[in-house]
């Protein structure tokens, strides 16, 4: 499977989920909010561990400009995200990936609502959450089912589906820290959002995610505020 159709999926389920800001986003009676976030996703490229860097800029109301200004003065310009344009964001690719440390420290986001130029800083320490090793993952009478060890760094986990065009297949609720299988995973089922119906024979990518969250962050604006993301991945035939 291609990696490069890979990358980049990784915000799209924080973009179904966090709907706090998309509620407000015709809503000019309430001020102009914005929430920066920089996350560090880790994912095996080429058999080694590598990070790169993720943006996003959450508003409550459309922008038409994002860009962050990294810790040694690089300006990175966002895109639009959703067609409402409350949300900016850029994901790595592949060639973005490297084995160096990410670079930690504030992170200045600019946004322009209306003609007016706001700000959010965003502060990226770096911890280096550990992959989680699935144990299993099989397929049968068109159900997934994915067992995973327990890992004390994370604080949620995320599963999808990726089909072999590098695209989001299904994708799973968010999972609390204290589960270790996600089992019974089929079109129709009640464990996340499907994206397209799985066919006999073909071969998809299972992605664990395992998050880990900034320090200050709450259980209602979790996903604005997200650390980093360590991607674990086993490819399973569908049947």
């Amino acid at each position: 499977m291609d990696t490069m159709m890979k990358i980049g999926k990784t915000l799209t389920f924080f973009l179904i989920v966090a709907g706090f800001f998309a509620c407000n986003d015709d809503d000019n009676s309430v001020p102009f909010e914005v929430i920066g976030d920089v996350f560090v996703i880790k994912r095996t490229v080429d058999n080694e561990e590598k990070f790169a860097h993720s943006y996003v800029a959450w508003g409550n109301q459309p922008m038409s400009h994002a860009e962050v200004t990294t810790p040694g003065g690089a300006n990175i310009t966002l895109d639009p995200a959703n067609e409402i344009l409350n949300t900016y964001a850029k994901e790595p690719s592949l060639n973005e990936y490297s084995t160096s440390a990410p670079v930690e420290g504030n992170y200045q986001f600019l946004v322009i609502n209306e003609d007016i130029t706001h700000q959010s800083v965003d502060l990226l320490d770096f911890d280096n959450i550990a992959f989680t090793t699935i144990t299993s993952a099989e397929v049968s009478n068109q159900q997934l089912a994915v067992h995973w060890e327990t890992n004390d760094n994370a604080e949620a986990y995320l599963i999808r589906l990726i089909n072999e065009a590098g695209e989001i297949a299904f994708i799973s609720q968010t999972l609390p820290v204290q589960m270790t299988s996600l089992q019974e995973i089929g079109v129709g089922t009640a464990s996340g959002s499907w994206q397209e119906t799985p066919e006999i024979g073909n071969v998809y990518n299972v992605e664990l995610l395992s998050v880990r969250f900034e320090d200050d962050a709450v259980s209602n604006d979790a996903a604005y505020h997200i650390q980093e993301i360590a991607v674990t991945e086993q490819e399973v035939t569908w049947q």
